[in-house]
């Protein structure tokens, strides 16, 4: 009696076709479980509603903040010194540090 090794092997297509239902199934989950992650979150049901008295109180608190950004500074990263500013402004020289020592001159 001699054993035919190719009869104990399974069948290439049929373990093909494992392999897609496997996946298959592990996505259909992965997606049901995001769902119902999403369902319970209810991260939507924190948003106010929209209404016309919403979007008209909205314009108004836009209004009103664009008159105070006349307040902001323009260059804020400038202000901090993290980034150069624009330049003297209005003919205003800066003057230097007083903390640095005057320059010497090269004739010394």
């Amino acid at each position: 009696m001699v054993d035919n090794p190719a009869s104990d092997s399974p069948d290439p297509r049929q373990e093909r076709l494992n392999r897609i239902r496997i996946g298959a199934t592990g996505l259909a989950t992965i997606v049901l479980i995001v769902l119902l992650a999403a369902t319970f979150s209810g991260t939507a049901s924190n948003e106010p509603e929209l209404t016309p008295e919403g979007i008209a109180e909205q314009a108004a608190q836009q209004q009103a903040g664009a008159e105070t950004t006349e307040d902001r500074p323009q260059e804020p990263l400038a202000e901090l010194g993290v980034a150069p500013g624009p330049g003297p402004t209005d003919g205003v020289v800066a003057e230097p540090a007083a903390d640095s020592p005057p320059a010497e001159s090269p004739d010394n």
